[in-house]
């Protein structure tokens, strides 16, 4: 057929003529390529698409432009060669957790860390005859031990423990992992996009719907490292399909522009009420890296770019009921996740703490008076007042 022969309408709304647009005139934005199929003139060029010979896409499970922008983008913040989006933070971690362990391997992991993280371990890997090294983070010598066992292959931690706010052991950890030959694969979720030159981990992980979207409106998650790693991990990934889509890649690399801004006034937020929760007389203590009285302060203000936004404060009352209080809030909302421009409030232990033992709260810092506050940008002095309300309510 010609192409100048005249199509049927039916048709014509099938194969609509593209807008290319010449190499001196470009879009500001990224377009959104919503779409899941690409196509080639020849034949030759998709084998080599196929076998990694030449840029390019075919199907969007294996890679899409608005998303390898993201990949991109969080690659050169973060500091590593490649990244590989997921649809979720936890697609990131779990995919990335099956591509490197095997029935016999073990994975070491923290009680001062993500729930899901931990319940995937114990509820999906020890079933595919993974085993598995739970441990405090306080226990250096349970960790130099677990990394010298034959079996281990990946160690998983947090740059900032959720939600007790700690900072891991990261010399000794990627010290040994190294001498051991373990992969180290560091939740930043909490810390942001901030690396750790001096002491270099293999992997990092994100979730992009706290920080990187920042607006609580759409999901997506990445793992990022050289581009070795990054490659034999996309072919688990890609297999199990957890794929980001192209239209909440465009979501998250619009929230990126803002993230700077927004994490800068989120950790001044943050520190004022840390300080101004210090004083008040129902409070038995806050956690939060930015206070002097915190144990790891040194560490953080040497090592970190900013405290974070994270607050977890717990009350002097131990038998009041949390339930009858952190739905109160007026800006303060009950809410999972962090990181967005609003702020929310939890109850710790029921959100955090359901699946340790009464040994490994007590280790991990939990109790049930705990609340956890992600800290947002709205004015301080509205979040100062809501926060007196709601500790207004607390029994002496």
């Amino acid at each position: 057929m010609s192409e100048t022969t005249a199509l049927a309408p039916e048709t014509l709304c099938n194969h609509i003529a593209p807008i290319l647009l010449s190499d001196d005139n470009y879009p500001l934005s990224m377009p959104i390529y919503q779409s899941v199929k690409f196509s080639v003139k020849n034949f030759d060029e998709l084998k080599k698409i196929f076998r990694g010979e030449r840029a390019g896409y075919f199907y969007t499970r294996h890679g899409n432009p608005t998303v390898h922008q993201l990949e991109m983008l969080l690659a050169q913040l973060q500091g590593t060669e490649a990244g590989w989006a997921t649809a979720t933070g936890v697609a990131a971690i779990t995919g990335t957790l099956l591509s490197l362990l095997k029935s016999g391997d073990r994975l070491i992991y923290f009680i001062e860390s993500y729930r899901p993280s931990r319940v995937f371990a114990e509820h999906t890997l020890k079933n595919l005859g993974i085993k598995l090294s739970r441990l405090s983070m306080r226990d250096h010598e349970g960790i130099k031990a677990a990394l010298a066992l034959p079996d281990a292959k990946v160690i998983l931690f947090e740059s900032m423990s959720n939600p007790q706010l700690q900072a891991p052991p990261l010399d000794l950890i990627v010290t040994e992992a190294r001498r051991h030959g373990v992969c180290t694969i560091l939740d930043n979720t909490f810390a942001g996009f901030q690396g750790f030159q001096d002491a270099p981990v293999d992997l990092y992980i994100h979730s992009l719907t706290k920080f990187a979207s920042g607006h609580g409106d759409v999901m997506g998650g990445i793992v990022l490292g050289d581009r070795k790693h990054i490659e034999h991990i996309s072919e688990t990934m890609v297999h199990l399909g957890a794929t980001l889509d192209p239209h909440a890649a465009y979501l998250i690399l619009r929230g990126m522009k803002t993230y700077h801004l927004r994490r800068r006034q989120q950790v001044a937020n943050a520190q004022e009420l840390a300080l101004w929760l210090q004083r008040h007389p129902k409070v038995e203590a806050v956690q939060y890296p930015g206070l002097h009285e915190h144990p790891q302060h040194a560490t953080f203000a040497s090592r970190y770019q900013d405290f974070g936004s994270m607050l977890l404060v717990t009350l002097k009352n131990k038998k009041v009921s949390l339930e009858q209080i952190v739905t109160e809030g007026r800006l303060f909302k009950l809410a999972a996740s962090l990181g967005s421009t609003e702020s929310l409030i939890t109850p710790a232990l029921f959100f955090f703490g359901g699946d340790l033992s009464e040994s490994e709260r007590v280790a991990a810092g939990l109790d049930g008076s705990a609340i956890r506050l992600s800290i947002g940008i709205e004015d301080v002095a509205d979040l100062k007042a809501d926060l007196k309300q709601l500790l207004a309510r607390v029994p002496d």
